[in-house]
């Protein structure tokens, strides 16, 4: 599931950097993909692509790519509870966050600041199947990009 800000800037070349950097945080594969965040329309499409999926190993494994540079809204927490809803209490779900695209990178990292501001909305979740990372690695030891 990739929210709408972020499938908006990626071109086609950008698809298998984001499937690769999928693979190597979780090991999973991409098997189907859904865009949310424009609306009540293609949230419940993005769910019914869950609802509906014929998952070859259950409980799904759900990757949600966000925009972290964006701060954690309720609309952003609470699209990630239906989807807890409809994927069912043990489904694996990541939490994937990008920072601010840019012409050259548009899967940048998050800066650290972003991402300690998205950990603590996650934490008080208390969903132990919900894993928070950022999609793409720091290019330097622990500084913010």
């Amino acid at each position: 599931m990739v929210h709408v800000d972020v499938d908006d800037v990626l071109e086609p070349e950008d698809r298998p950097r984001l499937e690769e950097l999928l693979r190597s945080l979780s090991g999973w594969r991409v098997g189907a993909y859904a865009t949310f965040g424009a609306g009540s329309a293609m949230t419940m499409h993005a769910l019914a692509l869950l609802e509906e999926g014929d998952w070859q190993a259950p409980p799904p494994r759900i990757a949600v790519i966000q925009d972290g540079s964006q701060p954690p809204i309720t609309e952003n927490l609470l699209f990630l509870r239906e989807l807890r809803a409809v994927a069912g209490t043990e489904a694996q779900m990541l939490l994937a966050l990008v920072g601010d695209p840019e012409d050259e990178d548009r899967l940048p990292p998050l800066r650290s600041f972003d991402f300690t501001d998205w950990q603590r909305k996650i934490d008080q979740m208390a969903d132990p199947y919900l894993r928070l990372e950022m999609l793409a690695p720091s290019s330097e030891d622990g500084e913010e990009v």
